[in-house]
């Protein structure tokens, strides 16, 4: 009876490196989604915002118009957002510090959401929206 040779397996490493590849990349991806939820938007706000502008009901001002109102280059306000998750809003002489986790900025117990789009900040409240721009 003849002899029956069996092959040789190669070895697949270009398959097990493309493997290994793909889930280097999926865990970055996991790791980098995670960096973003845990951070919970923290990233965004963090630094000094300077007040823009500010809309109620149909009227609407913003600094610029305010300053040549008040006929002097007076700073109209800042919000400070610190790493810690808390600040300080200063309007002119009075300092309100805050606390903050994600976008929602707390008060003496009241909360507001704050929406950052680019290096604009909108705090709505009571019908009176205020934006700050990002030094």
């Amino acid at each position: 009876m003849p002899e029956e040779k069996v092959a040789a397996k190669k070895p697949n490493t270009g398959l097990i490196a493309g493997i290994i590849g793909g889930a280097v990349a999926v865990i970055a991806i996991i790791v980098v989604i995670i960096i973003v939820i845990v951070s919970g938007g923290k990233a965004n706000l963090v630094g000094k915002w300077n007040f823009y502008s500010m809309k109620q009901g149909d009227t609407e001002i913003n600094a610029e118009d305010l300053k040549k109102m008040s006929g002097s280059d007076v700073d109209l306000g800042s919000i400070e957002f610190k790493n810690d998750g808390t600040g300080v809003m200063i309007s002119g002489s009075t300092k309100t510090e805050f606390k903050y986790e994600g976008n929602k900025v707390t008060v003496d117990g009241e909360s507001v959401e704050v929406k950052v789009d680019g290096d604009m900040l909108t705090m709505e409240k009571d019908g009176t929206s205020m934006v700050y721009k990002k030094n």
